[in-house]
């Protein structure tokens, strides 16, 4: 009896390792730590769609979002989209990375437990980079992706699903934070 008991606790456990974040919810503040001591904060970007991104300096796949990313910060900055990206590295270099990339919004670092946090993301689940998440203009986390997901697996398609969300988010007005717990899988 005890050995189904503790079979059904770690069960559950696991169910709610794997059940994803609740979606839409409030975007809690968040800081990444920019070059030279300076910070971007993600309330300094309140009234405009911002993607947040957590991502690997040497990561091919993350390098390939960011060069995306440039872009559709270019085409639909004026709209009042802003992109911020949070380095995961251990010691990333992220001068050499904003010049290499030619990145036209802020790059900083965040470490690990923060940003499985932000995302809801049990520290004990390994999932891929880059981590996205698209809040709206009214600070509500719209959309939460990982590296491991379809939206962001498909390099090819990878742009064309980023601007469709972004599209869609200056487009239209928040959805409040929902109170039915409903989930993205991750």
């Amino acid at each position: 009896m005890k050995r189904l008991l503790l079979f059904g606790a770690l069960a559950a456990c696991l169910a709610g390792c794997v059940a994803g974040a609740d979606i839409p919810r409030t975007a809690p503040e968040l800081t990444i730590a920019l070059p030279g001591g300076k910070e971007a904060k993600l309330s300094d970007y309140k009234g405009n769609v911002v993607i947040v991104v957590f991502f690997l300096t040497t990561c091919p796949h993350c390098q390939r979002t960011t060069q995306n990313l440039v872009g559709i910060e270019k085409d639909f900055g004026p709209k009042g989209l802003r992109v911020l990206e949070g380095a995961l590295d251990d010691n990333p270099d992220i001068p050499q990375f904003v010049q290499r990339f030619q990145t036209n919004f802020p790059v900083g670092a965040v470490d690990r437990l923060t940003a499985a946090g932000y995302m809801q993301l049990s520290p004990m689940v390994r999932n891929s980079v880059p981590f996205m998440l698209f809040v709206d203009r009214k600070g509500v986390i719209q959309a939460q992706y990982t590296g491991g997901d379809d939206f962001l697996l498909n390099e090819g398609a990878q742009d064309q699903k980023i601007r469709a969300e972004v599209q869609e988010l200056l487009g239209k007005s928040a959805a409040k934070p929902s109170s039915t717990g409903r989930k993205h899988t991750t």
